[in-house]
C-alpha cells in the first residue's frame, strides 16, 4: 500500500492576513450551471473559476444580495431555492417551494427575494431573514424574468406567452397593472431614472422601450436575433442585449436608442444572460452550449477573454450590484 504523506506548511501571520485581505477585496461573478447542478464562483481579477458550489438540481436563475453576503439560486427540478454564503462558498439553507422556479431577484432592500415560476404563472415572495415563503402572486402566462425599478417600489415581470408585463407593487405585493409588449417578451431592465422599461421580445426579434408609468411603447428597436436577456450599465447609458440565436451581445444607447456595437461571443453557443461589473468596465456573458463565460471589455466593446469551461450548460450569471 502506498502511503501518502501530508505536507504541513506554516504561513506567517502577516502573509495570512494579506491573503485574507486580498480575498475580501476580490470581486466575484456567480454562474448557475444548469447541467452541473452547481454554481461557479469566478474571480474577476484573474478571470478564473475559484470554486464550484453544489446546489439543488437544475439551477437556472441566480442573484446576489445587495450587500454581497448571499447568493440565491433557483433550482427548478428540486422546486427549491439554494442559499449560498459568499464568505465560505457553501449552501447555508435550502428553501422549499410549491412550484418550480426558474429565476430569482433580490428586492432593492435585500429583505425579500422574488422567485419566478413559469409553469404555474406565479411569483413567489421569500423573506430573506426567515428564509420562508410569505406570499405568491399570480401573473401572466409563462413569466420569464423580473426587474425592479431603482426605487424598489415596483417589480416588472415579463410574461412570455401572454405578450405582456405584469407590474407588482412591492408594498401591497399585488399586480397593479399589466401592459402589452412585442411577441415573446423575456428579458427586462429598468433605466436608472425609472422612466423607461426595456423589454427583449425574442419571437419578434425586437426590443421595446416602454414608459414605466403607463406601459406605452415609446420606441421599438429592430435588428436583433432572438433577444432573450437585457441588463443596464451601472451609469444607465447603455443597455446590453443578448442575441440568443446570433451568439452575440448588442450594446444599445439608452438615450439615442442606437446600436453602438454588436459583440460576437462565438458560434452556435447560445448566450443566455449578461451581467455588468459595478464599475462598468466588464460585462460577463453565459454561453450555454459553449460551456463558457465571455468577458467583455466595455471600453472597446470586445471579448477580452473566454473562461472555458465555466460549467455544464451555464444558464445565468450574477454579480453584486
Amino acid at each position: 500500500m502506498t502511503r501518502v504523506q501530508t505536507l504541513r506548511i506554516s504561513i506567517p501571520l502577516l502573509l495570512a492576513a494579506n491573503l485574507s485581505s486580498a480575498f475580501a477585496t476580490n470581486v466575484y461573478a456567480y454562474v448557475a450551471n444548469m447541467g452541473g447542478n452547481n454554481v461557479s464562483v469566478v474571480n474577476t481579477t484573474t478571470n478564473t473559476v475559484a470554486a464550484m458550489v453544489p446546489v439543488s438540481s437544475t439551477p437556472t436563475g441566480i442573484d446576489v444580495s445587495p450587500d454581497g453576503s448571499t447568493v440565491y439560486v433557483a433550482c427548478g427540478s428540486a422546486k427549491a431555492v439554494s442559499v449560498i454564503s459568499t464568505s465560505n462558498n457553501t449552501v447555508s439553507a435550502t428553501i422549499s417551494l410549491n412550484t418550480a422556479a426558474s429565476q430569482v431577484a433580490f428586492t432593492i432592500s435585500g429583505k425579500q427575494v422574488y422567485a419566478i415560476s413559469p409553469s404555474s404563472n406565479l411569483v413567489t415572495i421569500i423573506d430573506t431573514a426567515s428564509k420562508s415563503v410569505v406570499k405568491t402572486v399570480t401573473v401572466g402566462s409563462s413569466p420569464s424574468y423580473l426587474a425592479f425599478g431603482p426605487g424598489g417600489h415596483l417589480a416588472f415581470v415579463t410574461n412570455l406567452n401572454s405578450g405582456t408585463v405584469s407590474v407588482i407593487d412591492t408594498a401591497s405585493e399585488s399586480v397593479v397593472r399589466t401592459f402589452s409588449t412585442g411577441k415573446g417578451p423575456s428579458g427586462i431592465a429598468v433605466t436608472n431614472d425609472a422612466r423607461y422599461v426595456f423589454v427583449t421580445n425574442q419571437y419578434a426579434n425586437t426590443v421595446t422601450v416602454h414608459d414605466a408609468n403607463t406601459g406605452a411603447i415609446v420606441k421599438t428597436l429592430t435588428g436583433f436575433v432572438f433577444p432573450n436577456f437585457v441588463t443596464m450599465s451601472p451609469d444607465g447609458t447603455r443597455a446590453y442585449v443578448v442575441n440568443g440565436n446570433a451568439s452575440s451581445v448588442s450594446v444599445v444607447s439608452t438615450s439615442s436608442y442606437a446600436v453602438l456595437a454588436t459583440i460576437s461571443t462565438g458560434k452556435y453557443i447560445i448566450p443566455t444572460s449578461v451581467a455588468v461589473s459595478s464599475d462598468g468596465t466588464r460585462a460577463y456573458v453565459t454561453n450555454e452550449y459553449g460551456l463558457s463565460l465571455s468577458v467583455i471589455d466595455t471600453a472597446h466593446n470586445s471579448v477580452m477573454k473566454t473562461i472555458y469551461p465555466v460549467g455544464i450548460y451555464p444558464a445565468m450569471v450574477a454579480m453584486k450590484p
